[in-house]
């Protein structure tokens, strides 16, 4: 077997340790001996003035017959393996959000959960950027491939995805992908480097969208697809849902600025479902609105990566724009159910599934957490 990176768990305490050991398959923190609770699960559940619903998550055994829960960037000491005494590794949990095996996370430890635990699943991804080509080849059958731009990069996942969204012999060419972050610059350049100009910058930096397309070959004109996820945790229950009170909300504004300048024949946005949820559903409506009057028929929702192939309860809020003048493409119908029926013939896949063919893995001794 080829080499594979970023395969290391953290190393653990001897508290932690009993926690691990004690948990069963689909077991969460709830499901330990009291006297093995963290201090802080202990307040959220007996002491918590605040508490709303039922016991906060703070640690589970995943089951290998089920997809996983949400991965995030802070699932590292909360998501044991289903059969070894452990965490997972960033390599696991990059195979829970389909990343190919020979992707080189880049950076520390925690750079590398970020990268990971931020990216939308590559699955899910592929079958959205699937129905945009569709669309766009049935409007153009002679076209092999069709320019793309990525805003807000990330470690890839959006750009994997598009990359991997074949249809009848055309492919999405992505000739530049932006990211501030430097780590997740250059673990995407590494894979991607030899077909997209991989740029380590702000976009709200970017003054004109259009002489930047320029001086990377490619028109204004001649950019079919417009992609890229504006950083979330403003809209997140972690972020607290500042909203567009908080800076990275308002990124989303930079984003649509480069969809107005440039009118790509289509876009992707995604971002995570708590932003439906700001005022009451005013902000969706808002960005609903900007979207239409930047002359887009938008199909929206939310939809569940498991539903498309990834084996990860996690859902995304996508929105798929298409420029009035070529109609109206529409998000994928789901492929995967958890029962496979008429419509969906596949079953959920699972984390059994996804963890198949790695190899051991070595605990890295400078890692101790309590």
């Amino acid at each position: 077997m080829e080499q594979v990176f970023n395969h290391q768990p953290r190393k653990v305490g001897e508290t932690v340790q009993e926690r691990i050991n004690a948990l069963g398959i689909g077991e969460k923190m709830q499901d330990l001996p009291e006297h093995l609770w963290h201090d802080s699960f202990r307040y959220y559940v007996k002491e918590d003035p605040n508490r709303r619903g039922g016991p906060n998550l703070r640690m589970i055994r995943l089951d290998p017959n089920k997809p996983s829960l949400t991965v995030t960037a802070y699932i590292f000491n909360k998501f044991v393996h289903p059969y070894e005494n452990r965490f997972i590794t960033p390599r696991e949990a990059a195979r829970l959000q389909g990343f190919p095996d020979d992707l080189k996370f880049e950076g520390t430890l925690t750079s590398t959960q970020r990268q990971v635990g931020n990216a939308v699943p590559i699955q899910l991804a592929r079958a959205v950027f699937r129905s945009v080509i569709a669309h766009a080849k049935s409007l153009n059958p002679e076209m092999p491939a069709f320019h793309a731009l990525s805003l807000f990069s990330g470690a890839g996942g959006l750009d994997i995805g598009a990359s991997t969204a074949n249809w009848n012999d055309a492919r999405w060419k992505t000739f530049a992908a932006i990211d501030f972050d430097r780590d997740s610059c250059n673990t995407l350049a590494q894979y991607r480097g030899h077909e997209t100009a991989v740029i380590h910058s702000d976009i709200s930096q970017i003054q004109n969208p259009v002489e930047f397309c320029n001086q990377h070959g490619v028109s204004a004109e001649k950019v079919w697809l417009v992609f890229g996820g504006p950083p979330c945790q403003a809209f997140s229950q972690a972020g607290k849902q500042y909203g567009i009170k908080d800076p990275r909300g308002q990124l989303i504004g930079e984003y649509l600025r480069f969809i107005r300048e440039i009118s790509p024949r289509y876009f992707v946005m995604e971002n995570v479902a708590g932003l439906a949820g700001i005022g009451q559903g005013a902000l969706l409506k808002e960005i609903l609105e900007q979207m239409d009057c930047l002359g887009y028929n938008v199909d929206y929702g939310l939809l569940n990566a498991a539903d498309y192939g990834a084996p990860q309860l996690r859902k995304r809020l996508i929105f798929l724009g298409t420029r009035k003048d070529i109609g109206k493409a529409f998000l994928p119908y789901p492929s995967h159910s958890e029962q496979p029926n008429l419509l969906t013939l596949n079953q959920y896949m699972t984390v059994g599934e996804a963890f198949a063919g790695l190899p051991p893995c070595e605990i890295m001794e400078s890692m101790i957490t309590e």
